[in-house]
């Protein structure tokens, strides 16, 4: 502590600690920018009779889309089925 001409103490300020959520977001963010970066290669992707030709990553990305709104549809079908209003 440092005193001032008055006579009043001086105290440290205080730490922030940063938020556990901001750690996790900046580690998810970081993993994503390396993803992108290291699958930049074009890939032919073949859906019926279609042939889309686009980077990796984006595939990739479209997949996980995809599995992540199947997802919240499964569950929200199966919360509804646990709680008795049947399917759908």
């Amino acid at each position: 502590m440092t005193a001032h001409p008055d006579g009043t103490a001086k105290t440290a300020p205080a730490k922030r600690k940063v938020p556990v959520k901001l750690i996790a977001a900046a580690v998810l963010v970081a993993l994503g920018v390396t993803f992108v970066l290291q699958n930049r290669q074009t890939v032919d992707i073949r859906v019926f009779t279609t042939t889309i030709t686009g980077p990796l990553w984006a595939a990739l990305a479209g997949v996980l889309v995809l599995g992540l709104l199947a997802g919240l549809l499964l569950g929200r079908s199966a919360r509804r089925a646990k709680r008795g209003h049947g399917p759908g």
